[in-house]
């Protein structure tokens, strides 16, 4: 089909990691002028041909027809003033070109570029998509990875209550105590003389009071040792088991024998990232 897409030529602010190669000038915003001085439009964005990697077309916002794709090929560089002269393009050329709908070039839309400049956009004009001012095909591809960020917060793991209770015990103690006793010795009298007081045969009671120590058992509270309750730090180490993605590139390169060849990069071969 005409209109089919080609797929390869598309706005870089489409084009997830590709820029302006280093050393080179982002020209995106510049001032587009006419070879007599006149203004035409600023540099809204680049189209790059992601199969050569290299700028084909500008895209320029301005004039009747809103955005219009001017050829790499008829940009000349103004860098002091931040200017891109079109001075090879007339102001008929111009005017001629189709509107562009900022996607993905088709066939037919680059065909009518190259009728508006008089040319055709198939033939062999080394000029028509070349300038050496651009070195697009030094645009860069970003690869990205993923890295581990561990981070640590405080939650709540518990608590420790520390509490008193009574317990009874039975206490089996040895109390030595004294008491009086009443011991009676038989002394024979031989003297009759020296016996005090009358002899008679009556009935007669003496009383001797005897006496005994008896335990009293007293209980009373006495503080025998605190608990002193303070909390510390300790360090535990733990392991985190988790899944990281990163990106690789592959070039798939078309050889002249109709071979093709799936060269992997690998970032730890030297030369090859």
């Amino acid at each position: 089909m005409a209109n089919e897409p080609m797929d390869r030529v598309v706005p870089m602010n489409q084009l997830s990691g590709y820029r302006v190669a280093d050393g080179e000038p982002d020209i995106r915003g510049w001032d587009v002028m006419a070879s007599d001085g006149r203004r035409l439009g600023r540099v809204d964005d680049l189209l790059v041909d992601t199969q050569a990697n290299k700028v084909r077309y500008v895209d320029v916002e301005g004039g009747p027809q809103g955005h219009v794709t001017i050829p790499i090929g008829y940009a000349r560089l103004e860098r002091d003033r931040h200017q891109v002269l079109v001075d090879r393009l007339s102001d008929d050329q111009f005017q001629a070109l189709p509107a562009y709908d900022r996607g993905p070039v088709t066939r037919d839309y680059e065909e009518r570029v190259g009728q508006a400049c008089n040319l055709d956009a198939s033939a062999t004009t080394p000029d028509f998509y070349e300038n050496d001012a651009f070195r697009a095909d030094e645009m860069r591809l970003t690869l990205s990875e993923e890295e581990l960020a561990i981070g640590k917060r405080q939650v709540a793991a518990g608590e420790v209550g520390v509490h008193k209770y009574v317990e009874t015990q039975h206490v089996h103690e040895e109390v030595p105590l004294r008491r009086e006793e009443v011991e009676i010795e038989r002394r024979p009298i031989t003297d009759a003389m020296h016996v005090s007081g009358r002899a008679d045969i009556t009935e007669d009671e003496i009383r001797i009071p005897l006496h005994a120590e008896e335990a009293i058992v007293e209980k009373r509270v006495v503080p025998k040792e605190e608990l002193v309750v303070r909390k510390r730090e300790v360090v535990e180490t733990e392991w985190v088991d988790t899944e990281l993605r990163r990106e690789r590139a592959e070039v798939d390169r078309e050889v002249t024998d109709t071979h093709l060849r799936n060269d992997r990069l690998d970032d730890n071969r030297p030369g090859r990232a």
